[in-house]
């Protein structure tokens, strides 16, 4: 075969034959756009001069250079060709199948061309195929297609895995009459055959068209059964899938397939124990994979039949599966050169998948608690290993076991208590053995777990015995003892041995055994009086668990002494408290001293490091829940509050400041020893010390100096040093060039030594942070514990500020990001109660107080203020709650009765007329769609304020906007809430109010200027009304269609905000058309005259004066939504804006950063958009490049997609073009998405969209704070 890239017998046309040839060239090209380019180009030029000869050598080119033996070139070629036998019917199939004879064939070719000339032919049918072509051919015709297909499919063993994918491809397209008719009956002879002489493509094949084609294509005619998964098959499929795998065939669809049938099959269990796993008694990578393959898409097509799962953890493959974590099997052969990724690493990849999809098969609804229990035996025990969590890095053991039931949490503890106490074994390679100690060790944290389980957490029988269990072990850890205790009684009788005491002092202070004796005296007297008071056992957790710290590091050592010897005089007090009469146990006003000294001890236990000490905090806090009083509260909240006098925050940042190395205040140990050598050094030498405290004070000045106080500072000593001379300010004008350029340097160095000093922290500072961060963390889980159950009004809205001033020094600290999300987690938690014990003390005024307090500005700044714009929404909103549990007591007459209106609407009414007349109020817009959103029979009140201010000229245009879509919030939230008759009577004079004021707005001559964008929203808004009284099948009292047709009429009569058209525009002549067709024709051939070139060359000093006008404008007119400026202040070109989520969507709270680039013809042409936040939607590239119809060139689409209107315009601005990206996101357009993935997952797989949005927003969120 002759070189497929050299042209021959040109068409005589040398013109043509030039474009023609340069256009072969872009097919070359190595990437897709050029490729694209050129096979367009092509088709262009031959439908604008419709040659015969031209068409003929095009269509031979092509047919020849599918042979090529360069896949780059093969593939630009075959699109070509396909997109050229779609625009030009005439071209047969005869004509296709001579040129193969003529062109693409191997005679006197060597053996290394065979495969690619084949190969040529398989991308001829392919082409064939997906043209429409062969719909258009004879019978004979198809049938000699679909056998070159098959015939160059057999010239090498490789093809096939080709050839099969295309004709199943074209299978699919294809109706039963058609497949009847022109596939099967040639192909069916190749597949006629047993199921052992099939390959992976052939068995793949019929599994997809005996699915599809059930009555032509009859498998046990073929294949002998009617299921290639039949029960007599299953060792022959298996045996088939595991053998002679390479890494290229991994990946193959049949595995998916398989697993996706199999999944469903009663043979399942069958399938995978004798078939799967007896063939995985030795590491083979490839045989694995197929092996992890197979099991993901088994675990993510089960339904009913879940109970298998504990079986598909067989041992063979668990084995394999470990030893790659455990790194016994140390292959490291290089896969992937781009990746560096070698056979470990892929495994554990692959590995690692298929826990996430067990995870998630763990959570289905059909998982009995016996299956969570016998797999995480399978996991854990055999063939499993009780540290399975630290070996693979996942997390799948704890959330599995965070979902057991009551009696699954039983009988898992029973498994771990075997292991703790070895009295049960442990199976290695068909061999038993005792348990070791670090195994131990983490069955007693798995043990420690459990305790704390939520399903158990009323079970205080059950925590009780296995806190004893727990400590007895803890005993048989210390290196002194090797005897199993049984019980805590073992453990002091061994204690008072002679021998053993000896040896325990010598490794241990005399003060711990001091404790210990204390703490198994009370323990013994609590359980001697045999009570079973919830208090006394919440005191044994708390002993217990505290007693097994004794023996620990020393600063749990610390905690656990000094919460000793507290709880032993806090339950002392509780005794006699209790001995006392009393008129009712647990009353919330005795408030009884012996709780808030217990919550003190808590929060002490909750400063020190410990998981397992965290988990029986909560557990004893759940239990106190009805004993807890609003002072015990206040003094949890209290740790929150940076303003507050116990803030641990203040001891924190003098610890910091005095420099010392010490964590005595972090363990709750008195500084009293460290203050009396610091006393007695300052009576040596008293001159000293007052130079040293001199000193330190300025060191401390320094160091609480805040951020501007050290700029300004460094600035004047900037300028001091640029003009010689001690000022704050200089007259730029006054200096001279060498001054000048003094000033610059200084002022550079200045900002320099700034900023390096700024990246400089302490590292005692950030390790204080951090702890102090994760202590409030744990309080915070109080909190929440305290919110489960139906908690009292008057504490949950005494949390608000001091939650708010919480997330408020959060939010100025990075270092806090993380409290942070807590924060917000509680405040959603507060703010979504809806039921309360009491609501006592509560009283109207109280809740405008706390309104007041939560809207109010103070003195925070504007990006603090709008920062907290969606807690500020909550808690709002949660205060109007309320306002509708309290019982608002009236005076009872009976002449007259008036409705009561709530105080809060006067409050509210203020800020929504502040938000459309003031140009300074920060509140958000979502702050008022989500009141008027709220079921609250006040909102009638506040609507016609919006209505008023909507039609006010006097508002600015875009709050107009915002009203009317509050409206339509409105509506569609009442249409949630079905209103009713009373409301009914409110929304008709509402409506009426509104079509009067509407009216008299639009009449002629009245002053009021709007944009086109107004009468769109006003005409939604017309349309939802009407949706709403049809739905709710309500009369409305205003004639909405009427209405709707009165806009539309009277739009006209508005004063519109259009540039007014110049005498200059409008004595512009009109281009000719012959010159307009010659422009086009230049245009795509790559030529532009000299008037457009001057034109645009003109334009530049235009575009850099429109541009700072439209940023002038901005600047001085925000706009809701968004933000703009200059990523560099001497280039106008380009801009970096902030858009805000738009509230009521997935977007909704984000804030994503994003640049525009403009062209030098700017407006003549279109700006570039590209987002520098992680945002994931089907209109944005993965890469940020936005795609939307107005920033595509102008014109019309030569593609046909888009018309000339939708595209770029000069009359857009940035204000138009970031309106058009806001509503894009609110309404994604998924029928030309530019992210494929992402508009797919949005059909789909909502959730999964929804879930991907939600991380952006939290990740827009963090970046951007």
């Amino acid at each position: 075969m002759k070189d497929p890239t050299i042209a021959s017998d040109p068409p005589t046309d040398r013109k043509l034959n030039a474009s023609v040839l340069d256009a072969f060239d872009l097919l070359k090209a190595a990437k897709d756009d050029g490729k694209l380019i050129g096979g367009a180009k092509i088709i262009a030029l031959l439908q604008s001069n419709e040659v015969e000869t031209d068409l003929k050598y095009v269509l031979k080119r092509l047919v020849r250079s599918l042979g090529a033996n360069v896949p780059d070139m093969r593939t630009g070629y075959f699109a070509t060709l396909v997109a050229l036998l779609k625009k030009f019917e005439s071209i047969t199939v005869a004509k296709l199948l001579d040129l193969v004879k003529k062109e693409l064939h191997a005679n006197g070719s060597s053996k290394s061309e065979v495969g690619d000339v084949a190969l040529g032919q398989i991308l001829l049918c392919s082409a064939i195929f997906r043209s429409g072509a062969i719909l258009r051919s004879s019978s004979d015709e198809q049938t000699q297609t679909v056998q070159l297909l098959l015939t160059a499919s057999k010239k090498k063993s490789y093809l096939s895995t080709a050839a099969y994918p295309i004709l199943l491809d074209f299978a699919k397209s294809l109706n039963e009459e058609q497949f009847s008719a022109i596939l099967w009956p040639t192909v069916k002879p190749e597949l006629k055959k047993d199921i052992k002489d099939q390959t992976l493509e052939t068995l793949y094949f019929l599994m997809v068209v005996s699915e599809k084609f059930p009555k032509q294509v009859k498998l046990k005619k073929l294949i002998g059964v009617d299921n290639i998964l039949h029960e007599d098959n299953i060792h022959v499929v298996c045996e088939k899938i595991l053998t002679g795998i390479d890494f290229n065939s991994v990946g193959h669809p049949i595995y998916k397939e398989i697993g996706k049938r199999i999944a469903t099959s009663p043979h399942l269990q069958v399938f995978w124990t004798s078939g799967i796993d007896s063939h995985l008694a030795k590491h083979n990578r490839n045989r694995e994979l197929v092996a992890i393959t197979l099991l993901t898409n088994i675990l993510n097509n089960l339904q009913d039949n879940t109970d298998v799962i504990p079986e598909l953890i067989s041992k063979n493959f668990f084995k394999l599966f470990m030893d790659w974590f455990k790194g016994l099997q140390t292959a490291s052969k290089i896969r992937n050169k781009r990746e560096d990724e070698d056979d470990s690493k892929i495994m554990i990849k692959k590995q690692k998948e298929l826990l996430n999809t067990l995870a998630k098969a763990m959570k289905g609804g059909t998982v009995t608690n016996e299956t969570r229990v016998a797999v995480l035996k399978k996991l854990l025990i055999d063939p499993g290993e009780i540290n399975f969590t630290d070996i693979t890095g996942t997390t799948i053991v704890r959330s599995t076991i965070a979902d057991l039931e009551k009696s699954g949490v039983k009988r898992l503890a029973k498994i771990f208590k075997g292991i703790l106490l070895n009295t049960s074994e442990k199976t290695v390679k068909d061999t038993t053995r005792k348990w070791y100690n670090n195994e131990m060790v983490k069955a007693a944290d798995q043990l420690s777990y459990l305790v704390s389980h939520e399903a158990v957490k009323d079970d205080t029988e059950f925590k009780l015995t296995y806190m004893k269990l727990l400590m007895s072990y803890k005993a048989m850890l210390l290196p002194l003892f090797h005897i199993t205790l049984l019980q805590c009684g073992q453990l002091v009788n061994i204690l008072e041995k002679e021998e053993v005491r000896t040896k325990l002092e010598k490794q241990f202070p005399k003060e711990n055994m001091d404790c210990w004796e204390t703490l198994m005296e009370i323990c013994q007297n609590i359980e001697k009086g045999d009570s079973t008071a919830k208090i006394d056992k919440v005191f044994l957790i708390l002993l217990y668990q505290l007693g097994l710290f004794l023996f620990s590091e020393p600063a749990h050592v610390k905690i656990a002494t000094s919460s000793i010897m507290e709880l032993k005089s806090c339950y002392e007090h509780y005794r006699k408290g209790q001995k006392k009469p009393k008129a009712k146990q647990g009353n919330l006003t005795d408030e009884p001293e012996w709780i808030e000294v217990l919550v003190e001890v808590l929060l002490s236990i909750l400063s020190a490091e410990s998981s397992v000490l965290r988990s029986v905090v909560q557990c004893v806090f759940r239990l106190l829940w009805e004993y807890l009083t609003p002072s015990s509260i206040g003094q949890i909240v209290s740790v929150l509050d940076p303003e507050s006098e116990a803030n641990p925050l203040q001891e924190s940042d003098s610890e910091a400041d005095s420099g010392e190395e010490s964590d005595a205040e972090e363990n709750g140990v008195e500084e009293s020893e460290s203050e009396a050598e610091q006393s007695a050094t300052e009576n040596e030498d008293e001159e000293k010390s007052d130079d040293d405290e001199d000193s330190n004070a300025s060191d401390d000045d320094d160091v609480d100096m805040k951020t501007p106080d050290q700029l300004r500072l460094a600035v004047q000593k900037a300028l001091g040093a640029a003009v010689g001379s001690d000022t704050e300010s200089l007259d730029a004008d006054m200096i001279d060039a060498d001054e000048g350029k003094k000033l610059d340097d200084a002022l550079a160095e200045a900002f320099k030594q700034f900023h390096q000093g700024k990246g400089k922290k302490n590292k005692k500072e950030r390790k204080d942070k951090k702890a102090l961060s994760d202590f409030r963390i744990r309080v915070l889980d109080l909190i929440d514990i305290y919110l489960e159950k139906d908690p009292s009004m008057d504490i949950c809205l005494g949390m608000i500020a001091p939650l708010t001033r919480c997330l408020e020094f959060c939010i100025q600290d990075n270092q806090f990001a993380e409290l942070e999300n807590r924060v917000r987690k509680t405040i959603k938690l507060l703010t979504k109660i809806r039921k309360f014990t009491t609501t006592d003390d509560v009283t109207p005024e109280v809740l405008c107080d706390y309104l007041k307090a939560t809207i109010d500005k103070g003195g925070r700044s504007h990006f603090l203020y709008q920062a907290l714009g969606d807690v500020i929404t909550f808690f709002s909103t949660f205060i109007i709650h309320c306002s509708q549990k309290i019982q608002v007591k009236t005076p009872k007459s009976p002449k007259k009765k008036e409705p009561v209106t709530s105080p809060l609407v006067e409050i509210l009414k203020e800020a929504l007329q502040n938000y459309f007349q003031n140009r300074s109020c920060l509140l958000p817009i979502i702050f008022f769609h989500n009141v008027l959103q709220t079921e609250w029979e006040s909102n009638f009140e506040l609507l016609p304020i919006v209505i008023e201010n909507v039609f006010n000229k006097e508002v600015r245009q875009y709050r107009r906007n915002e009203g009317l879509e509050l409206i339509a919030g409105f509506y569609r939230a009442l249409k949630r809430n079905k209103p009713s008759e009373k409301e009914i009577s409110k929304l008709s004079k509402m409506e009426a109010k509104l079509e009067s004021t509407l009216k008299q707005t639009l009449k002629e001559g009245t002053e009021f200027q709007v944009k086109n964008n107004f009468f769109v929203v006003l005409k939604k808004l017309i349309n939802t009304m009407k949706q709403f009284h049809e739905s709710c099948h309500i009369q409305s009292s205003v004639d909405l269609k009427s209405l709707l047709d009165f806009v539309g009429t009277n739009k006209g009569a508005v004063m519109l905000n259009k540039p007014p058209v110049t005498e200059a525009q409008s004595d512009k002549p009109k281009t000719p058309k012959g010159k307009k067709k010659k422009r086009k024709f230049d245009k795509v051939n790559g030529h532009v005259d000299t008037q457009t070139k001057r034109a645009r060359k003109d334009s530049k000093p235009q575009s850099s004066l429109l541009l700072r006008k439209q940023l002038a404008e901005l600047n001085k007119n925000p706009v809701e939504g968004f933000s703009a400026g200059l990523i560099d202040d001497n280039d106008i070109y380009r801009w970096e804006v902030l858009i805000i989520g738009p509230p009521d969507t997935l977007y909704e709270g984000g804030f994503f950063k994003a640049h525009l680039h403009f062209p030098k013809e700017y407006p003549l042409r279109p700006p570039r958009m590209k987002f520098v936040t992680e945002i994931w939607h089907p209109n944005i590239e993965k890469n940020g490049d936005v795609c939307i119809s107005i920033l595509h060139e102008p014109g019309d689409d030569k593609w046909g997609y888009e018309k000339a209107s939708e595209r770029w315009l000069p009359v857009h601005t940035v204000e138009t073009i970031l309106i058009s990206v806001i509503s894009m996101l609110a309404d994604p357009n998924d029928e030309s998405p530019a992210n494929v993935d992402a508009a797919k997952e949005w059909r789909e797989r909502y959730s999964d969209f929804k879930k991907k949005v939600a991380r952006c927003v939290r990740k827009s969120q963090e970046d951007c704070f």
